[in-house]
């Protein structure tokens, strides 16, 4: 693997796993854009939560393995 993908996926997957609830409410957040919510009353649905946590753990450790092995 290439070390700059390895690198983008660990430092794009950390925050990823360790805050899901903060990346998903921002998402929410932006697709409100435009909408008649507003945007500080929107909250992400537990699975997407989930979703993202079990993403960013993997884009980590992909990213951990590539490192280590380039």
């Amino acid at each position: 693997m290439d070390p700059a993908l390895a690198f983008f996926l660990l430092v794009f997957g950390i925050p990823g796993a360790i805050w899901p609830y903060k990346l998903a409410r921002f998402e929410e957040q932006l697709d409100s854009i435009g909408s008649k919510r507003s945007w500080d009353k929107v909250e992400p649905a537990d699975w997407k939560v989930s979703l993202t946590r079990i993403v960013g753990v993997g884009m980590a450790l992909f990213g951990a393995i590539g490192l280590l092995s380039a």
